[in-house]
């Protein structure tokens, strides 16, 4: 398959995903904005879940994209705990502070991924401090994952450029 194919889809996908998350509405009122952007949510999950489902598919013929997959993986899973940090701010104001919008959540969401922490928005709540932890070990399993993926293909591609270049070393050889 064509690379930028696979970038299309790679970014279609991820187009999806933070569109569901700025999508999704939180509250439970019964608005006409909130009913438009529930259904968007709705159209956008549903798109994204055929994607996914296509990639599944699609890594048994083409094992090396496996990398897209995890890229795409750790996308949700950084905007599922940004989003889940956003509702339990909204929902109970105490738990965070400085986190007021879904930039916000997901400002503090990378920089508890990369462990910058700059304090400035904080988990202050119990509750808040569980997920931050959840979202800890999330982290670390999926960059450990996603190293032991990387290290493993880089290994494999080179092994495979090896055994092609003495394969066409071996071919020119005279008899």
């Amino acid at each position: 398959m064509s690379g930028w194919r696979r970038g299309l889809r790679l970014t279609a996908a991820m187009a999806l995903v933070v569109g569901f998350y700025f999508a999704v509405p939180i509250t439970l009122e019964a608005e006409t904005a909130v009913i438009v952007r529930l259904v968007l949510a709705a159209v956008l999950l549903a798109s994204l879940t055929a994607m996914v489902g296509w990639q599944v598919r699609r890594h048994f013929s083409h094992p090396d994209q496996h990398i897209d997959g995890l890229l795409l993986a750790l996308v949700v899973g950084v905007l599922g705990f940004a989003l889940a940090f956003y509702v339990i701010a909204e929902r109970q104001p105490g738990q965070f502070y400085g986190l007021e919008t879904r930039v916000d959540s997901l400002y503090f969401t990378m920089t508890t991924l990369l462990t910058i922490g700059y304090g400035d928005v904080h988990a202050a709540g119990q509750l808040a401090r569980v997920l931050v932890m959840i979202q800890m070990i999330f982290d670390v399993a999926v960059i450990a994952t996603a190293g032991g993926v990387l290290t493993r293909t880089m290994r494999e591609s080179a092994a495979s450029r090896a055994r092609r270049a003495e394969a066409r070393r071996a071919h020119r050889k005279p008899p």
